[in-house]
């Protein structure tokens, strides 16, 4: 339908555009906004606003693809919460100490409810929290 065809046709327009900005004198700026865009896309596509039926595979390889090799290879940008757990996600386990320590007060208090709405949370978000000796860990799930 003319749907199916005007989403394919433009997210081939914006990935070629990735890539063209980046080509002209690698303008990072306008690759980026472009990226934006196909962001925007991807989360209407998950969100349900766009349907998946309405990109052919060829062009939701190429958005995987691209999205991929603009992000991790070419800005260096990785996904935060899986470098956490190898040590290289500085924001993330920052972020994790201190809700860790949050659940900590919590438990320390005898404060359950806070407690167990902290580790709820956090398993909703695939992450799971190991309590031991040396203290809590976390991982992802």
């Amino acid at each position: 339908g003319g749907q199916a065809g005007e989403l394919d046709r433009s997210i081939r327009e914006l990935i070629d555009a990735v890539s063209a900005e980046m080509n002209d004198d690698f303008n990072t700026p306008k690759a980026l906004a472009r990226l934006f865009e196909l962001v925007s896309r991807i989360n209407s596509l998950q969100g349900g606003q766009l349907s998946f039926a309405d990109l052919i595979p060829a062009t939701l390889e190429e958005l995987k693809t691209t999205f991929r090799a603009f992000i991790y290879d070419v800005f260096g940008l990785q996904d935060e919460l899986e470098a956490g757990s190898n040590g290289q996600g500085g924001l993330v386990d920052g972020l994790m100490e201190l809700v860790i320590d949050m659940r900590q007060q919590a438990r320390a208090s005898k404060d359950w409810a806070t407690s167990d709405k902290i580790r709820d949370a956090l398993q909703e978000l695939h992450i799971v929290l190991k309590d031991g000796k040396e203290g809590t860990s976390w991982s992802k799930s």
